[in-house]
């Protein structure tokens, strides 16, 4: 009898501890690409590439990067990057508790010369 009561403590308390470590990736991932956008001569690929890195070391598969201008150039002050990612196509072992949670992470900083 009490053993379905101590698995669903367990796996919730994993759920749980999952969606913040999701919550925290996705702001570092678009703090990460954020400062690459900054850089003279980057390109929205490489900011991709550096939010796909972040999050790919704690295991996010799935998720959208949005770079804010599309096409980084000269005249650009500032490089806005937001990543959202939804925890449904991101779980192991499957939901209990956070069926429809969406995480996104924004940051937006001033290009590097001005």
């Amino acid at each position: 009898m009490c053993l379905p009561v101590l698995f669903l403590l367990l796996f919730g308390c994993y759920e749980f501890a999952r969606a913040n470590m999701m919550r925290h990736a996705t702001e570092a991932a678009a703090y990460e690409g954020a400062r690459v956008g900054i850089v003279p001569g980057a390109k929205v690929s490489e900011v991709e590439e550096a939010c796909r890195f972040v999050l790919s070391t704690v295991g996010i598969r799935d998720f959208d990067v949005d770079v804010s201008p599309k096409n980084i150039t000269r005249k650009d002050r500032k490089v806005r990057v937001t990543v959202t990612l939804n925890m449904r196509d991101n779980t192991s072992i499957g939901l209990l508790f956070n069926e429809d949670s969406e995480f996104k992470g924004q940051c937006e900083l001033t290009r590097e010369g001005f």
